[in-house]
C-alpha cells in the first residue's frame, strides 16, 4: 500500500471521538488531491484536544485514507524552543513510518520534520507555498535561518514545485532548474487553491459609486499585520474624509481582530467596517459577489488564493507588488503595502470610470480561469505520480 507523509503548517484539534478538525483550507477534501495519486495520507501536523463546542464549524479532517500523526501543538519560537525534545521526539516517529514525504514550506513544523527525513534518506517533494523572507520578516533570526533552510532544501528535494510561475523559482531554485530535470529530480508550479467553474460568476456591471463603495478583504487568519488590514483601514479614513460612503468587510477572525477594531474607533470610521469572522466558503463567495472592489495591502504572500478567489467573481481587484502577485495583477494597480495615499487616489479615480472597472472585471475572470481546478489537478497528479515512481523504486 502506497502511503505519503504530507507536513504542513496546520493547526489540528481531535476531540474526544478521536474525529480530527481544522477551521479552514485542511479538511478533507483538500487532502483528497494526494489520493488521487497515493492510497493512502498521513497528515502530519500540529494537534491539540478540543471539546466538541469548539470545533463547532469546523472542517473535518480525516477520513477515508486520510490519518492524522500528530505533532506537540506549539505556537511561538519561544514555545518551540522551550518544548524543542518533545517535537524533536514527535517529528522522529512520524517519519519513522514514511516511504516517501511531501513537504509544504514554509513552516517551522514541517521543517522539523524535514530534517528527519532528510536522514532517513527517503525520497521527498516540496511545495513553496510561501517566501519565508517575507513570512517571517518579524523575527530577522527566524527570516534569516528559514530562507537560508529553503534554498538549501530545494537542492535536496526530489521534486519542488511552487505556487508561483516565476518569482518564487528564480529566488529558491531546485535542483531540477540549476542541474537539469531527470527521472529523479524535477520540478512544477501550481497554485493550492480549487477553483470549481461553479464559483466564478459573469463581468460586474457598474455606476458611478461616489453614494456608496463596498470594498471587501479575505485573509483567515487575522494574527499580525502582514495581509495589510491596518492600511485598508487608513485607506478608508481618507476616503470617508474625501465625501465617499465607504464600508469595508474583512473576512477572517484571529487574535489581531481587536485590535483592528481599536484603529478603526480611534480614526472614527468603527461603523464603516465589518468583521465576518471565520465563514464558510459559499458564505465568502457571498460577501464578494456583493462587493465593488477587492484591496489586498498584503506584505507577505506566495500567490494568494484571496486575489485569485475575487478575481473569479469579477472583482476589479488592487494589492502590492509581493512575490507573486505581479503575476495576476497589472503593474498599475499594485502599491506599497504602506501607501495609503496610492492606493486611495487610485480607488478615488476608478470609480469616477466605471468604463474602467468593467473592463477590470472581464480581464480578471479571464485570468483566474487559469487557476480553475481541473487545469491545476492535472500538474499536481503529474508532480505527485514523479515521486510515487522514485518511491517504489
Amino acid at each position: 500500500m502506497s502511503e505519503v507523509m504530507v507536513a504542513a503548517d496546520s493547526q489540528l484539534f481531535k476531540t474526544e471521538d478521536g474525529k480530527y478538525w481544522c477551521k479552514t483550507i485542511y479538511g478533507y477534501s483538500f487532502w483528497e488531491r494526494y489520493l488521487n495519486v497515493f492510497e493512502s495520507i498521513a497528515v502530519v501536523s500540529r494537534t491539540r484536544t478540543a471539546t466538541f463546542e469548539e470545533v463547532d464549524g469546523y472542517l473535518r479532517v480525516d477520513g477515508p485514507n486520510v490519518r492524522v500523526q500528530e505533532l506537540p501543538f506549539m505556537r511561538g519560537m519561544q514555545s518551540y524552543l522551550k518544548n524543542y525534545l518533545k517535537f524533536k521526539n514527535a517529528a522522529k516517529v512520524a517519519v519513522d513510518s514514511a516511504n516517501c514525504a511531501i513537504i509544504r514550506l514554509p513552516s517551522v513544523s514541517a521543517s522539523m520534520v524535514l530534517k528527519y527525513v532528510v536522514k532517513k534518506n527517503i525520497p521527498f517533494a516540496i511545495e513553496v507555498v510561501a517566501d519565508p523572507f517575507d513570512a517571517y520578516a518579524s523575527n530577522k533570526i527566524a527570516q534569516h535561518f528559514y530562507t537560508k533552510e529553503l534554498k538549501k532544501s530545494v537542492l535536496n528535494a526530489n521534486g519542488v514545485s511552487y505556487v508561483t510561475e516565476y518569482y518564487l523559482q528564480q529566488k529558491y531554485p531546485s535542483k531540477s532548474r540549476v542541474h537539469g530535470p531527470n527521472s529523479n529530480y524535477f520540478e512544477s508550479f501550481y497554485s493550492t487553491i480549487d477553483l470549481k467553474p461553479e464559483f466564478f460568476s459573469t463581468p460586474k456591471k457598474f455606476e458611478a459609486m461616489k453614494s456608496n463603495l463596498h470594498v471587501v478583504h479575505t485573509a483567515n487568519s487575522i494574527n499580525n499585520n502582514m495581509k495589510g488590514h491596518d492600511t485598508l483601514i487608513k485607506i478608508a479614513k481618507n476616503l470617508a474624509d474625501s465625501n465617499i460612503d465607504i464600508n469595508v468587510t474583512f473576512i477572517g477572525d484571529g487574535s489581531a481582530r481587536s485590535y483592528f477594531e481599536k484603529m478603526a474607533m480611534e480614526l472614527g470610521i468603527g461603523d464603516r467596517i465589518n468583521f465576518t469572522g471565520l465563514i464558510p466558503s459559499n458564505k465568502v463567495r457571498e460577501y464578494l459577489l456583493a462587493a465593488d472592489i477587492f484591496v489586498f495591502p498584503s506584505r507577505a504572500e506566495g500567490l494568494p488564493r484571496a486575489v485569485i478567489e475575487a478575481m473569479a467573481i469579477g472583482l476589479p481587484c488592487l494589492s502590492t507588488p509581493v512575490n507573486g502577485i505581479p503575476e495576476l495583477l497589472e503593474d498599475e494597480f499594485l502599491f506599497q503595502p504602506d501607501d495609503v495615499l496610492g492606493f486611495s487616489e487610485k480607488i478615488l479615480a476608478l470609480i469616477e470610470h466605471p468604463d474602467e472597472l468593467e473592463g477590470m472585471s472581464e480581464r480578471n475572470i479571464l485570468k483566474a480561469k487559469e487557476y480553475l481546478f481541473d487545469r491545476l489537478s492535472i500538474k499536481r497528479t503529474n508532480f505527485y505520480r514523479m515521486l510515487k515512481v522514485i518511491a517504489e523504486e
